[in-house]
C-alpha cells in the first residue's frame, strides 16, 4: 500500500483525490487547515483521512509521497510548517505548485531528495487532462512508476527531460484549454453574427471542434493535410482560411504561446 500525504486540498487537489481515492494500492492522508471540514465531508472514505494541521499526523516518517497542491501565493509560509518534516527515507515530493523550481523545495524542505515537479491541466476535473512531469537526477524509477500511476488516473502523462521544457509545457498544454475555450467562443460569436441563435450556436460549434478532434486522433495525416482535404479550391473552406491566414492565424498563435512562455519562466526566477 503506497501512502500518499497531500498537503493542500483546493479546486485542482480535490479534483486530482477524486480520481486518486479509486487506485487500489493508494491511501491517502490530507492536510489542509481552511478546507479541512468540506474535504471531510466530500471523502467520505476509509482509503482517505483529513487533518488540520501538520501536528495532528501521528507517523510523519509514514509516506512514501508528498504531494504538494497550494497556490504559489502561499507556498513559502506553508512550507515553514514543514521544513524540518521527516519523510521515509525513498519517499519522493511531488509537486504541482506553478513556478515552483525544484531547487526551492530543496532549500525550503530538510529532507527533500527525490523531488518531482508536475503540471496538470484544467480538463484533469474531468480525468481527460495532460500531465507533465519532470524530476531530480535523484528520483528512483519505483517513484517514478508510482507517480506516473497517480496523474494517469486524470489522463494522459508525458516526462520531460528538463525544468525548462515543463516552462514550456506550461504554456502550450497548461494554458492551452484556455485558448481552445477563446477559440470556442469566438466561433460561436461568429455563428450567432450569421443568424444562429446562441443555443444552435453552441451545439454546431462543439460538435464540429469534438468530431475534428476525433477524426485527427483516428488519421495518420497531419492537421495541416486534414485542412487541405476540406479546403477545396475554391470552396467555402479556402475561402475562410485565406482569411485566417491574412489575418495571421499562425502568428498569433506563436506569438500566444511564447508570451506564456516568457511568463511562466518569470514566476520561476521571480518566485524563489
Amino acid at each position: 500500500m503506497n501512502k500518499v500525504l497531500i498537503i493542500g486540498c483546493g479546486h485542482m487537489g480535490s479534483a486530482l483525490l477524486t480520481a486518486w481515492q479509486k487506485l487500489k494500492l493508494y491511501k491517502f492522508t490530507v492536510v489542509d487547515p481552511f478546507n479541512y471540514k468540506l474535504i471531510e465531508k466530500k471523502f467520505r472514505s476509509k482509503k482517505v483521512t483529513v487533518k488540520k494541521s501538520i501536528q495532528d499526523l501521528k507517523n510523519t516518517s509514514d509516506y512514501d509521497l508528498m504531494v504538494i497542491a497550494v497556490t504559489p501565493q502561499v507556498i513559502k509560509s506553508v512550507l515553514k510548517e514543514y521544513k524540518s518534516f521527516k519523510l521515509k527515507k525513498n519517499a519522493v515530493i511531488v509537486s504541482i505548485v506553478a513556478g515552483k523550481k525544484i531547487d526551492f523545495f530543496k532549500k525550503n524542505l530538510v529532507y527533500a531528495y527525490q523531488v518531482i515537479r508536475v503540471m496538470p491541466n484544467m480538463p484533469s476535473l474531468i480525468e481527460k487532462g495532460m500531465s507533465c512531469l519532470v524530476g531530480n537526477k535523484y528520483v528512483s524509477k519505483k517513484n517514478k512508476i508510482k507517480t506516473t500511476n497517480l496523474f494517469s488516473k486524470v489522463g494522459k502523462t508525458l516526462w520531460l527531460s528538463n525544468e525548462n521544457q515543463l516552462d514550456m509545457a506550461t504554456a502550450v498544454s497548461g494554458s492551452g484549454p484556455g485558448y481552445v475555450f477563446t477559440i470556442l467562443d469566438a466561433l460561436e460569436k461568429a455563428a450567432i453574427n450569421v443568424g444562429f441563435s446562441k443555443k444552435v450556436a453552441n451545439i454546431l460549434v462543439l460538435e464540429t471542434i469534438l468530431g475534428s478532434i476525433f477524426l485527427k486522433l483516428k488519421s495518420n495525416k497531419s492537421s495541416k493535410e486534414l485542412a487541405n482535404l476540406i479546403a477545396i479550391k475554391g470552396g467555402t473552406t479556402e475561402a475562410g482560411i485565406k482569411v485566417m491566414k491574412k489575418n495571421k492565424i499562425y502568428s498569433i498563435f506563436s506569438q500566444s504561446i511564447k508570451a506564456a512562455y516568457n511568463r511562466a519562466s518569470f514566476l520561476g526566477k521571480n518566485h524563489k
